[in-house]
This record gives C-alpha cells, sequence and structure tokens, in this order.
C-alpha cells in the first residue's frame, strides 16, 4: 500500500509542478489526461504487477453488468438527483439562475446525461481503478464506513496541487486556493462513498468510473449552466457537496454500503 500510495503522489504532482513551472494550465483537458488522469491506475498496475505479485483477476475489470444492471442504472441516473439537490441549495442560498434554464441546448445536454457518464467513464477509470478498487480494502478491511472515509480523504489530498495549476481556469486567488483544498476533502470523502458503494455491490470498477464521469460532466457542468454566474471554486465544491449528502445518508443508514473483505493475496 505504501508503495502504491508514493507512485500515485509522486507521479501526479511532479508533472502537476512541471505544469506550473512551464507555466501551463491545468484547465487544458488534454494537459489534464496527459499528466495524472490514468496515474493511480497505473500505479495499482505497477504495485499488482511488481509489488505484490497478486495479478488482476479480481481487481475489477470484468463489468458483471447482468448481474448488476441495477447499479450500472443508478450510476448513470444519479448525477440528476444530486444536480438535483444540488440546484434546490442554490434557490435556498438565493442564487440567480442563468438564462440557460429557457436554452433547449441546455437541456438536450442534461437529457443525453446517462450517455455522457457511459461514454466518457474509461477517462475516470484511471482514478477509479486505483482508489477503489486498489486503496479502498486495503485500508481498513471489513469497515466499510471507516475505510471509505479515509479513501476520500487521501483521494482529496491527491488533489491539492490543482488549485495551484490553473484547474479552475482564470486567476485564483490564493484565498479561493487554500479553501478549495479545504473543500476538497469533504467533497471526495461524499463522492466515494458512492463510488464505494457502487464498488462492493458490484466488484466492478466501471459502475464509479461512470458516476464519476456524471459528477464531473453532468452535476458540475449543470450547475454551470444555470447558475453559473455566481460559481466560484468555493460555491460549486459547496454546491456538490450539498447535492451528495442526502444519497451518502441514505446509503449509510441503510447499511448498503457493503462490507469490505480483505484482498486476495
Amino acid at each position: 500500500m505504501c508503495w502504491y500510495l508514493t507512485l500515485a503522489f509522486l507521479g501526479a504532482w511532479l508533472p502537476w509542478l512541471g505544469v506550473y513551472l512551464a507555466r501551463g494550465s491545468m484547465d487544458d483537458p488534454l494537459t489534464q489526461l496527459s499528466t495524472a488522469a490514468f496515474v493511480p491506475a497505473l500505479a495499482a498496475c505497477v504495485v499488482r504487477r511488481w509489488v505484490t505479485r497478486e495479478g488482476f483477476a479480481s481487481s475489477g475489470l470484468r463489468m458483471h453488468f447482468r448481474s448488476t444492471w441495477r447499479y450500472y442504472v443508478a450510476a448513470v441516473t444519479l448525477p440528476w438527483g444530486v444536480l438535483g439537490v444540488a440546484l434546490a441549495g442554490s434557490v435556498v442560498a438565493g442564487w440567480p439562475w442563468s438564462d440557460a434554464y429557457t436554452d433547449s441546448s441546455s437541456w438536450f445536454y442534461l437529457a443525453a446525461g446517462p450517455l455522457i457518464c457511459a461514454v466518457m467513464a474509461p477517462i475516470f477509470w484511471g482514478e477509479e481503478y486505483g482508489w477503489t478498487a486498489y486503496l479502498r480494502d486495503r485500508l481498513v478491511p471489513g469497515r466499510p464506513v471507516m475505510t471509505t472515509f479515509l479513501t476520500g480523504a487521501i483521494w482529496g489530498v491527491w488533489h491539492w496541487p490543482l488549485p495551484w495549476v490553473g484547474y479552475f481556469g482564470g486567476s485564483t486567488s490564493v484565498w479561493e486556493a487554500l479553501w478549495a483544498m479545504l473543500l476538497w476533502l469533504p467533497l471526495s470523502v461524499l463522492l466515494e462513498f458512492l463510488i464505494g458503494w457502487l464498488w462492493s455491490s458490484t466488484e466492478s470498477v466501471w459502475p464509479g468510473a461512470m458516476l464519476h464521469a456524471g459528477s464531473n460532466l453532468v452535476v458540475a457542468e449543470g450547475m454551470g449552466l444555470f447558475v453559473g454566474d455566481v460559481l466560484s471554486p468555493i460555491t460549486s465544491s459547496v454546491l456538490l457537496c450539498v447535492g451528495l449528502t442526502p444519497f451518502v445518508v441514505a446509503i449509510v443508514c441503510s447499511g448498503h454500503l457493503g462490507r469490505v473483505a480483505p484482498p486476495s493475496s
């Protein structure tokens, strides 16, 4: 596990440092893909192959779609629910909406949410194959709530350099960057609870990758469409946390987070 964390962090933070020194920006999707999008997966593959030599037989690559298709449906439709709660939170906060709700193209994009989740899942597979399919079951085996919480917290810390290398576009103030780092912790923990529920229920990395895609490309983009005028790294993170919270509470309180079995050697 120490080898995995070392490879995952250095494999991402060093390229991000290079982007910073080269005055580049992580706001560019190509830069994101070429630097660290697949580093967690590569770290897991290296450890599985050459450190623990456990191989890939039970690493979550299979879809198990026939027996777990309901969870795939949940993975691609939950982003709609998260977005709905987040937008309700913006109404409660009194934040004005843009005119996007009158634009048919905005609604068409949101209607295509499940397709977006499925098509873009391979991009987000890189993180889920590392953080969820490898790390989660090894932190605190047999204690799903604690191990999910810790996985999300570590995942959140992994993101910490991003506000300093242009991830949010434009100029991010020091104050906003510090708050973004802080809010990345609860945001990652909450999202990992949903992803962990899908993982433990399907033993496949793919539903979690679909949900991750939906969080970034349906929920975040949807918030940008409807309340973009008031969004900042801080407000967008807060709204996303608001949107995720009721679903996480429902999963934890119902005891459906699933068991975490010790990984096979």
